[in-house]
């Protein structure tokens, strides 16, 4: 009986439901109740164990698990589902960009690109699983070329430079740093790339839409012709069995290369060019890509080495000319162009009885008085917000409860440009800032702590400052950097620590700088970004004695908000930039190690209020032209097994 459940659990797989023929004629069919299959465990044994009846959901063990839940009458199951669901964006929109065909959805890579009415594009970003950060840049800036490998070991070939089509030129990527290999023997652009670094596979394309190119790590050598001649393909698998599928004009046709010959394939359902394919030659995925002009599509098909099957879910995003990772259960599709534009959006495929609900951003309730360059404390659903500057200073006081803001006592002191904020919604702290005539105007070391009613004064500062970063409770805080009165001659790397009573002075950052932000605890900091240079990406932690530099921001910020319990987790968000000094929408987050993007606000801001942790947040307010009220939400990632219904028939 053991190959019963083995059976059974297959059989269900291939359509979802379940009924007699599924017992592959172990047990008479009159052993099933289709109303309220009672009788299921009289068929029970599978892999030493029954099919349970049970009260609730099981902890999932392995896809194919099944069972009878008596609580809901049913029979049900960890089946596969497949869905695409949304992940970090790129850091820069653009389209007809290079990926690596054998790279994974959580170590992909993707370099150069086309960006509309800017020009080819040098830059190179490298995926975690999680979000995007910063590589190196390739050596020749160029769009519509492909390539091959990992994400630390990389080969790109061909494309378009400007107008100068049909390029040969060969580059091969360390991790690291990108450097120049043999060309290969034919010029040509919108190809197909597939292999590894040492064993790569170049073929069709705009000059040479039949040839093919062998890649040994060192030298390209000829291959066989492909059947049809095409360009704008999906490509995927390795050099001695690869698949190219679709392509110009709008063809369905797919082939197969054994190494040394092609051969014909199963055609696609829905006829395509540039689109985007991942996996091996029997187990591919396709996704996106042009249908006709200018129509995008957003179908997502799977192909097992004879026929191709249409998914029954698609990419959120139609679109075209993006890159691709990963294979048939784990793909990344990223950027490309949808209409119109391109995009910086990113998208995971996954089949598994996983469901992923991606982090993302979400309305909250609007604050009562509109402003910015003020500061935050506390939690999602008990959150504080104070000072800031709209249109005057203001000591104006709010407290959130995860719905709506309600006003609460007014600061002793009227101020704005203070420390980022500390402490929870009950115990709170508010450092320096600046005022515009009260106390003679300037920067100020005012320090204020808040006890969930009203706000009491405290020992000031050693010295005045303005535009500091801070972070930690109310009475164990550190405030770092800064200005000593407004104007970038006054920027300093000071810190100071806080016990709840006395300031004491901490050792010197390393870099000076002022609109610094925040994260963390006295003992486990990070601060991030500068007002020095509106695109500053430097990055410094602090461990309660010495700070030390770390990983760069993705983008630069300065005056950003952030939230995070400690240094290995926070999330930093929007903030100004040198194009947009009134805000941008980018969010990033840090592992302890290093930065990469996380999705996007919904509205662009800076100097904004922020509170909460990585995975739970709250940013407020801000500067957006002029001081808002909005508030938005940020919950992270979860990832969950889902029982599936299996239904009778």
């Amino acid at each position: 009986m053991g190959s019963l459940k083995r059976n059974l659990a297959n059989n269900i797989l291939s359509d979802g439901k379940f009924d007699a023929t599924d017992l592959s004629g172990t047990v008479p069919a009159s052993n099933v109740n289709n109303d309220s299959l009672t009788n299921i465990t009289t068929f029970g044994p599978s892999l030493g164990d029954t099919i349970q009846s049970v009260a609730s959901d099981p902890t999932p063990a392995s896809t194919g698990d099944i069972w009878y839940n008596t609580t809901e009458g049913v029979l049900k199951g960890y089946l596969p589902i497949e869905a695409w669901s949304s992940g970090a964006p790129l850091t820069t929109a653009r389209r007809l960009l290079a990926s690596a065909s054998s790279s994974t959805q959580t170590a992909a890579i993707g370099a150069g690109g086309y960006i509309d009415g800017t020009g080819d594009q040098n830059k190179t970003e490298e995926y975690n699983g999680s979000g995007w950060a910063n590589g190196g840049n390739i050596n020749t800036s160029r769009r519509e070329f492909d390539g091959a490998g990992t994400q630390t070991s990389t080969v790109i070939f061909g494309g378009r430079i400007g107008p100068s089509q049909q390029q040969t030129q060969t580059e091969e990527y360390d991790g690291s740093t990108w450097t120049s290999s043999n060309p290969l023997n034919f010029g040509r652009q919108r190809l197909g790339g597939a292999g590894t670094q040492t064993a790569g596979l170049a073929f069709s394309g705009i000059g040479n839409t039949s040839k093919t190119e062998e890649y040994d790590g060192t030298s390209w050598t000829a291959g066989g012709d492909m059947g049809t001649g095409r360009y704008a393909l999906g490509a995927s698998g390795i050099q001695t069995a690869a698949l190219a599928a679709g392509g110009n004009p709008y063809t369905s046709v797919s082939e197969e290369y054994n190494g040394t010959a092609w051969t014909s394939g199963g055609s696609l359902n829905t006829a395509r060019m540039f689109l985007r394919s991942s996996g091996t030659q029997s187990a591919t995925l396709a996704f996106g890509g042009l249908i006709s002009s200018p129509a995008k599509s957003n179908a997502t098909e799977s192909y097992d080495g004879t026929s191709w099957t249409t998914s029954s879910t698609s990419l959120a995003t139609a679109r075209a000319e993006m890159g691709r990772a990963g294979g048939t259960t784990s793909a990344l599709s990223f950027g490309g162009f949808t209409q119109p534009g391109v995009t910086t959006v990113t998208e995971e495929y996954n089949l598994s009885i996983n469901v992923t609900t991606s982090g993302a951003w979400a309305s909250g309730g609007a604050l009562n008085q509109a402003r910015y360059q003020m500061a935050g404390a506390g939690t999602l659903t008990a959150g504080l917000a104070f000072g800031g500057y709209g249109p005057v200073e203001t000591g104006k006081t709010e407290e959130y409860n995860g719905t709506s803001w309600s006003e609460q006592n007014d600061m002793g002191t009227a101020r704005y440009e203070m420390a980022n904020g500390n402490g929870t919604q009950t115990a709170a702290l508010c450092v320096g800032g600046r005022t515009d005539s009260a106390y003679g105007g300037g920067a100020q070391a005012f320090v204020e702590e808040y006890d969930g009613t009203s706000w009491s004064e405290q020992n000031d500062l050693p010295s005045n400052r303005v535009s500091q970063g801070s972070c930690g409770t109310q009475t164990a805080a550190l405030a770092a950097m800064g200005l000593t009165q407004p104007g970038a001659p006054n920027t300093t790397n000071t810190s100071f620590e806080y016990d709840g009573s006395t300031w004491t002075t901490g050792n010197n950052a390393n870099t000076a700088r002022f609109a610094a932000t925040a994260a963390g605890t006295q003992t486990s900091a990070i601060f991030a970004g500068s007002g020095n240079s509106p695109t500053n990406t430097a990055a410094e932690e602090y461990d309660g004695t010495s700070f030390t530099t770390t990983g760069s921001l993705v983008v630069g910020t300065k005056g950003a908000s952030a939230a995070g319990a400690n240094s290995d987790s926070a999330l930093f968000t929007s903030g100004g930039n040198g194009g947009t000094p009134s805000g941008v929408a980018n969010s990033q987050l840090y592992n302890g190690t290093s930065f990469v993007t996380a999705p996007q606000l919904a509205s662009e801001r800076g100097y904004a209020a922020g509170f909460g942790i990585s995975t739970s947040a709250v940013v407020g307010g801000g500067l957006r032209g002029a001081g808002v009220t909005t508030t938005e939400e940020f919950t992270g990632e979860t990832v969950a097994a889902t029982a599936s219904t299996i239904t009778t028939s």
